[in-house]
């Protein structure tokens, strides 16, 4: 059982790059290189982990780092409710519950209006052979399997703009804008990965799903994080990436098509 949160206001790793273990799962973080103009880090992470589950919020904050440590906060202090939600029969149904609750209260949307900037959110709940997650604009999650592969099924989710969590929030509107979905995973190693947009806008790596399936089919977590981490390094990116990767083995046969039977 693994708790951990940091945001970039905590170590910004600037000029650093940074390859964490936590439990099953591997962090990666670059601040951004200095040479490039970076000052700051305003990423952030709260990860919970079970016996047979994970838990991960991913953000990526602007203009500072204070509404990534305002969710961060939110939903540490929010760990046991949320922990009694995964470990539940019906855990897909209480999860989200906790989550859209937490975003909906009054409290945090008075506290979002007064906190300097605004940040994306991805929230990632897998247990046993499935997965859900809860995206506020433009960080991605990706399910990597050779079966999606064969389909060029990589990314879950969309970056969406113009949506985030704080001063501007995408959960105060009349009607709250996100994305959200539920996946059951295939037969055999799932790969998870979710990672800010600072991967994404290097020019030159220009990353896509099938590039990063490709180099992570090669090799195990560690190592793809530490490859991702190198070449951001070597290409002296400006904005700072997190992320992080995990695999899960699955045992049951995932569906297939009634002709395929």
């Amino acid at each position: 059982m693994q708790t951990f949160s940091w945001t970039g206001d905590q170590d910004a790793f600037l000029d650093t790059t940074d390859v964490k273990q936590i439990g099953s799962l591997v962090l990666g973080r670059l601040g951004g290189m200095t040479q490039a103009g970076q000052t700051k880090n305003e990423d952030g992470v709260v990860l919970f982990t079970g016996e047979n589950w994970e838990f991960v919020l991913l953000m990526d904050a602007h203009h500072s780092a204070d509404s990534a440590k305002l969710v961060a906060e939110t939903f540490l202090q929010a760990e046991p409710e949320l922990r009694k939600a995964c470990e539940a029969v019906t855990a897909f149904g209480q999860v989200p519950t906790v989550i859209t609750d937490q975003l909906s209260r009054s409290s945090f949307l008075e506290a979002c209006r007064n906190v300097n900037g605004e940040t994306a959110c991805l929230f990632v709940f897998r247990k046993d052979a499935y997965v859900w997650w809860l995206s506020i604009g433009d960080c991605l999650f990706y399910l990597f399997h050779s079966e999606l592969a064969e389909m060029g099924e990589f990314e879950q989710n969309t970056r969406h703009f113009y949506e985030w969590i704080g001063q501007q929030n995408a959960w105060s509107l009349p009607v709250p804008s996100y994305t959200t979905g539920t996946r059951q995973l295939r037969k055999g190693k799932n790969r998870l990965f979710m990672t800010t947009d600072g991967l994404l806008e290097c020019p030159v790596l220009n990353m896509n799903g099938q590039k990063l399936y490709d180099l992570l089919s090669r090799v195990d977590d560690d190592a793809f994080v530490q490859r991702l981490l190198s070449d951001l390094e070597s290409h002296v990116v400006r904005d700072s990436s997190t992320f992080v990767c995990w695999t899960v083995d699955i045992a049951e046969e995932g569906l297939i098509p009634s002709d395929k039977l």
